[in-house]
């Protein structure tokens, strides 16, 4: 469950931080904070793909159950998901390249 300041006042959309950049970012302060901002983001993203990485859970060690609570604050950032979802379009944008097996097959297919 999200703190109740969190509800009052919801985390910004990388579009309103943008705004508040583009309007307030000749002043060194909000410039200041704003670096500050994406550097949490950053540091945020870095501990969800350790989480990723950790796979499942299910266990009840230390480790498990601090991934368990980062996955539970994450659900309620909505700029998060945001990312996600820009992330996958970007993914989804992609062409399809062949793997390396792929290719070393073609390869050997075109010499005979």
């Amino acid at each position: 469950m999200p703190y109740p300041l969190r509800i009052e006042y919801p985390a910004p959309t990388n579009a309103q931080l943008a705004l508040i950049g583009d309007r307030y970012g000749h002043d060194p302060v909000v410039r200041r904070l704003l670096m500050e901002v994406q550097a949490l983001r950053n540091l945020v993203w870095r501990a969800h793909q350790v989480a990723e990485a950790a796979g499942p859970g299910g266990r009840t060690d230390a480790f498990s159950i601090a991934v368990e609570a980062l996955h539970s604050e994450l659900a309620v950032e909505t700029w998060f998901h945001e990312g996600k979802a820009a992330q996958e379009a970007y993914r989804a944008s992609l062409t399809d390249e062949p793997t390396p097996h792929e290719r070393r097959t073609m390869r050997v297919a075109r010499k005979w």
